[in-house]
């Protein structure tokens, strides 16, 4: 076996499905709708007064100072906060209709960042939008539909390709590390290690359940068995969506899928809407396909005297190299 051989070829094999990954395809397209309006959630079922209370010890929001000055709630002044709450809500109905990706990314990104930055309580949700519509921005431009949700029509440029492919593996890092640091927090606070977290949480005022749910949530938790397993269950589910999402393709579409069901979870017992659609949509956007979306990918045509390249799809990757068949025999 030959390792340097076997990794010029594996690497030769990711350079090309790099080269030709192509993210038009639906799954941006639900990323972006999904994120857009679990954000316009908050601005239609909270008013203006209730987003931007005054809390004890900060400034009275929306605080203008800074990088934060550039949100949109900073324009002309707290007396147009009204029109800015609805002028943001109908700006992020025209993100999640799809129209245009390449350029209201950039709209979305700076919406993120305006309800991040000027919330005066954020539910964590809003920091992870900033971020992940940062990158999106960088992934949808290579996005030249004039819909997100239709077939492309044109050949992508290879840099476009590579710049968004690399977006994209930055948002799965970034998934990974927001997951394994809930899981692994945890495991330094002894309610969660020895499995009685949910019975508090079920039962605190502010953030217990609510709901058609919250009876039930009560009476399973009196009961030890069933409380340790609400209590474990998100914590091995938080621990393997952050290891999945940086797998292949079969081992992301597993993380999306518990990423859904975590969050499904979490919206029936505790609500929460905005922060699980925000969350929902990023494992949607790191569950990706790495190569056309599915489409399979069609090579240019050789030249003269030369032969065909293989044709290559992120499942290429996992087939073993023509070194590992020899050894393997």
């Amino acid at each position: 076996m030959n390792p340097l051989a076997d990794t010029r070829e594996k690497l030769t094999r990711l350079s090309l499905v790099v080269g030709q990954f192509d993210p038009r395809n639906r799954w941006l397209g639900w990323a972006r709708t999904i994120m857009a309006l679990g954000q316009l959630s908050i601005l239609l079922f909270t008013s203006p007064k209730a987003l931007f209370v005054p809390v004890a010890g900060q400034a009275q929001a929306p605080i203008c100072k800074g990088v934060e000055s550039v949100s949109l709630f900073c324009i002309g002044g707290p007396q147009y906060l009204l029109w800015h709450h609805w002028g943001c809500a109908g700006l992020l109905l025209v993100v999640a209709s799809g129209y245009r990706p390449r350029y209201t990314a950039l709209l979305h990104c700076w919406l993120s960042a305006s309800l991040a930055f000027s919330i005066a309580l954020p539910d964590g949700g809003d920091s992870v939008a900033k971020t992940a519509s940062l990158l999106l921005v960088f992934v949808c431009l290579a996005d030249d539909r004039r819909w997100h949700w239709s077939v492309p029509s044109t050949k992508l440029p290879g840099t476009l390709g590579a710049l968004a492919f690399a977006a994209l593996v930055v948002l799965r890092v970034q998934i990974a590390f927001i997951y394994l640091d809930s899981a692994i927090s945890k495991f330094g606070v002894n309610d969660w290690v020895n499995g009685t977290a949910e019975y508090y949480f079920v039962r605190d005022p502010m953030f217990g359940t609510g709901g058609p749910f919250s009876g039930i949530a009560r009476l399973l938790t009196y009961f030890p068995a069933s409380t340790l397993l609400m209590t474990w269950t998100p914590l091995v589910i938080e621990t393997a969506i952050g290891i999945l999402i940086l797998g292949r393709r079969r081992y992301r579409l597993c993380a999306l899928w518990l990423d859904v069901a975590l969050h499904v979870g979490i919206t029936a017992f505790m609500g929460l809407w905005s922060f699980s659609s925000v969350m929902i949509a990023c494992a949607t956007a790191g569950a990706m396909p790495d190569d056309t979306g599915g489409r399979s990918i069609q090579l240019s045509q050789p030249k003269a005297g030369q032969t065909r390249p293989p044709q290559v799809n992120e499942e290429t990757l996992e087939q073993p190299s023509d070194t590992d068949r020899v050894v393997t025999a």
